[in-house]
């Protein structure tokens, strides 16, 4: 999600600054990980919950580049971003809160699981986004490029 919004929509300058960043998150999140630094288990979580926020800041820059919600594009484009988080939101939340082992406990061991909910969703949500991304070639197809773009 967010390499669609940082390449196709972004200028060069911010394009590289939006990937440098999120790959320095990406790193650091990584490193967290790692068992011998004994990281608590909150900062790891408020690190990769970050780093997965972090698309919204290229995609509010992104609607405003466009020329906010009246461009056709970000009328199209802007709902399938909130339902992308949304779906990832919900599996995220699914996975965390043990859902629903938590309200079956021993029922949900092989079949049901809240992992195997994560895994569903996390499949759907990058099948809805690659839908996007054909919804995305569609439109260019049709449409050319914006002229009227702004950086800030």
């Amino acid at each position: 999600m967010f390499f669609f919004i940082v390449c196709f929509g972004i200028y060069i300058e911010l394009k590289t600054f939006y990937m440098i960043s999120v790959t320095l998150i990406f790193a650091l999140a990584m490193v967290l990980q790692i068992p011998r630094l004994q990281v608590p288990y909150l900062v790891k979580m408020c690190v990769f919950i970050g780093w997965a926020a972090y698309g919204v800041l290229p995609t509010l820059h992104w609607t405003y580049v466009m020329g906010g919600f009246d461009n056709p594009m970000v009328q199209i484009f802007f709902p399938r971003v909130i339902g992308m988080y949304v779906i990832s939101g919900t599996a995220f939340a699914i996975y965390a809160f043990k859902i629903p082992e938590r309200w079956f406990p021993g029922k949900m061991d092989y079949i049901g699981h809240s992992h195997q909910w994560w895994h569903i969703l996390v499949l759907g949500a990058l099948y809805y986004w690659h839908n996007s991304a054909m919804i995305y070639v569609q439109y260019r197809m049709n449409h050319g490029c914006a002229n009227t773009m702004r950086i800030f």
